[in-house]
C-alpha cells in the first residue's frame, strides 16, 4: 500500500470514528432498556400530573402526551379544559422521567436521537395500567391526546398493538393493551420515517381525529395525509382538518427564544374548541347507556 492510500485509509478511519462518536453522544447508539410493566409504572408515576374534575368519580380519563420538548404550559391549559368538562386529565412527563431537560430535549428528542415513539409507548401503557387501578378513573372511557411527538407516540401504540408487538421499553406487550381507549386526538403528529404507521395498520377499533398545520415545517402534513389515507384503505377510522396560516405548535405559548415557531392565540382557541368537542363526543355523550 502506497503512502497516499495509507493516508486515505487513516482519514477514513478517523472520519468513521468521529461519526460513531457523534452518534453515541446524541444517543443513537444507546440501547433502549427493557422494563417490566410494573417497573415502568413506578418510574412514570412521580412524573405524572393530574387535573381532577370537581365532584365524585369515577371520571372518564384523557392522557395528554406532550411534544418532544417535554411538558410545556399548553399541557396545563388542556388539562384544565378536560377537568372543567368532568374528565380526569393525566400528563406524564416522559422527558423528566429520563432526566432530559428542555435544552437537551431540543437537541436529542426533537431530532429523533433519543426517546423515539416505539420506546415512549411503554410510558403510555404504564399510564393505562395506572388508570385501571385508580379509583378516580373510569377505565372503560379513556381517550389519548398527543402533540407532535406525543401524537406520534399514540399512533405508534396503535400500530404496535395491532401487530401484537411490545414497546421497545417493555419486556412484553401488556395484557390489557389499549383496552378502554375510545379515541385518539392527534395534534400536528409526526408521521415521517421511522413512524410505524407508514407501514403497519392501526385497525378500526380506535378512531383518530387530527388537526394538521398547512405548511408545517416540523411535522410534514403531507406525510400525515399520506399515512391517514393509507390507514383508511386498511380499514381505519381517521378524520382530519387543517389549521391555516399558523406554525407547528401554534397552541404553545412559551417557545424557545431562538425558535421560529409562533403562538397564535386565535388559532389556539380553534384547537381548544376541537379538543372540547372531541372529549364530549367520545367520553361524555351517551355515558349513561354505557355504564
Amino acid at each position: 500500500m502506497g503512502w497516499f492510500s495509507l493516508f486515505a485509509l487513516l482519514i477514513a478511519i478517523a472520519t468513521g470514528g468521529f461519526v460513531l462518536f457523534r452518534l453515541y453522544r446524541r444517543g443513537l447508539l444507546t440501547p433502549v432498556p427493557h422494563k417490566p410493566l410494573a417497573e415502568m409504572m413506578d418510574a412514570i408515576r412521580p412524573f405524572t400530573t393530574a387535573y381532577e374534575p370537581k365532584g365524585t368519580g369515577p371520571f372518564p380519563v384523557v392522557v395528554l402526551l406532550h411534544g418532544c420538548g417535554g411538558v410545556r404550559p399548553n399541557m396545563a391549559t388542556y388539562g384544565r379544559i378536560a377537568a372543567d368538562l368532568g374528565v380526569l386529565a393525566l400528563v406524564p412527563d416522559s422527558n423528566a422521567m429520563r432526566d432530559i431537560g428542555y435544552e437537551e430535549a431540543l437537541e436529542t428528542v426533537c431530532t429523533g436521537a433519543k426517546l423515539r415513539a416505539h420506546e415512549r409507548t411503554g410510558d403510555l401503557h404504564a399510564l393505562l395500567e395506572m388508570i385501571r387501578q385508580d379509583p378516580r378513573a373510569d377505565a372503560s372511557r379513556i381517550a389519548l391526546a398527543g402533540w407532535s411527538h406525543g401524537a406520534w407516540t399514540a399512533l405508534e401504540a396503535l400500530a404496535l398493538e395491532k401487530a401484537g408487538r411490545p414497546p421497545a421499553s417493555l419486556t412484553a406487550l401488556p395484557k390489557h393493551g389499549l383496552e378502554g381507549v375510545k379515541a385518539i386526538f392527534a395534534m400536528y403528529p409526526y408521521n415521517g420515517f421511522p413512524a410505524r404507521s407508514r407501514r403497519m395498520p392501526w385497525g378500526n377499533d380506535v378512531p383518530v381525529e387530527s388537526l394538521l398545520v398547512h405548511g408545517d415545517t416540523i411535522c410534514s402534513e403531507t406525510d400525515s395525509v399520506d399515512v391517514f389515507n393509507r390507514q383508511i384503505e386498511w380499514g381505519a377510522d381517521v378524520k382530519w382538518r387543517f389549521i391555516e396560516n399558523a406554525t407547528h405548535a401554534f397552541d404553545e405559548p412559551d417557545h424557545h427564544p431562538t425558535s421560529t415557531l409562533m403562538f397564535d392565540p386565535e388559532r389556539a382557541e380553534l384547537a381548544y374548541a376541537a379538543f372540547r368537542d372531541f372529549l364530549t363526543r367520545h367520553l361524555l355523550e351517551n355515558q349513561g347507556s354505557a355504564d
